[in-house]
């Protein structure tokens, strides 16, 4: 039986992106095949230069091979690519030579992920202050919206498309933060605890929710609208998907932002045949393509369960 590693090198040819040579790279750092896992990296690079994560895994295969100093080279430019990436401030802070660098990262990722638990402890043991976290009911939800497309001049209106509603609701994220792990000096903390809890896939992460009736798929995305799991989508349309679903959410966000609404819990989009559904939790969406008749609430538990699992907080 064909196995996924070789299935996505087969594929990769054809329908290239980010998040296909990614994964590969992983699967074949898995298998015990650093070359492959390296050689993966440096194509995602070449072909699509702002992937922080390619430098990320990068930057982890050469910790293995003993090669700090490259590693932090690699995990700066990860940075400089991508500023809001979880995973190369935690490597960072792992790689740190001084309590203070490491420390000036954990900060960093609380810049823009307030409240993260991982994040303040490792402050803490470090000896360091970290800040307050938000207070509860600062998230809202877009409740069963219905964004309208615009027609073109020669089209007519497509029938089934409403407007947008919007619905706040306090502490919805409340009760479903992931337990923290048991402490552990940051400089031992692998890479693979950082990588794997917000941006690589996991194998069957969306099994359950795409097994849900009425869902054709679903793509996981983080905060840059790059895919990092995906299942029961064609080729391309998931990295169509994650883009769409951070450009409506930080749109979404942009009109409740005046009424001190501070994020977004979820939204969805719908019309006659189908409907988007988007699930929001700390940097990670899910995003999940069903038929027009399903309920978003149904959905809920499973969506969330697979961001919780990927470390979303």
């Amino acid at each position: 039986m064909e196995s996924e590693l070789d299935r996505l090198r087969k594929k990769v040819e054809n329908f290239p992106s980010a998040s296909m040579f990614n994964r590969i790279a992983e699967l074949a750092r898995q298998a015990g095949d650093k070359d492959g896992a390296e050689q993966a990296c440096r194509r995602c690079i070449k072909e699509f230069p702002r992937s922080s994560q390619a430098y990320v895994i990068l930057a982890d295969l050469k910790i293995a091979e003993g090669k700090s100093a490259e590693a932090r080279q690699l995990v700066t430019t990860a940075i400089e690519k991508d500023p809001r990436s979880y995973a190369a401030h935690w490597l960072s802070a792992s790689l740190a030579e001084s309590k203070e660098k490491a420390i000036h990262h954990l900060r960093l990722i609380l810049a823009f992920k307030p409240g993260d638990l991982q994040a303040t402890k490792r402050i803490q043991e470090l000896g360091g202050v970290a800040p307050p976290a938000p207070p509860a009911g600062s998230t809202a939800t877009v409740s069963s919206a219905r964004f309208a497309a615009r027609p073109s001049p020669t089209s007519p209106p497509r029938a089934g498309v409403g407007a947008i509603t919007t619905t706040s609701s306090k502490g919805l994220q409340a009760g479903i933060d992931a337990p923290s792990p048991t402490s552990t000096p940051v400089a031992a903390v692998s890479i693979n605890t950082a990588i794997r809890q917000t941006m690589v896939s996991r194998t069957g992460i969306l099994d359950a929710l795409c097994g849900e009736p009425g869902v054709r798929g679903a793509v996981i995305s983080d905060g840059q609208g790059r895919v990092v799991s995906a299942r029961g989508l064609a080729a391309g349309q998931d990295e169509l998907l994650a883009a769409l679903a951070a450009d409506l959410g930080k749109t979404a966000l942009e009109v409740l932002r005046p009424s001190g609404v501070e994020g977004i819990s979820s939204w969805s989009m719908g019309a006659t045949l189908g409907q988007i559904i988007s699930f929001n939790r700390g940097e990670l969406t899910v995003a999940v393509v069903a038929e027009a008749n399903v309920r978003p609430a149904m959905l809920e538990l499973r969506a969330r369960q697979a961001l919780v699992d990927l470390g979303g907080a």
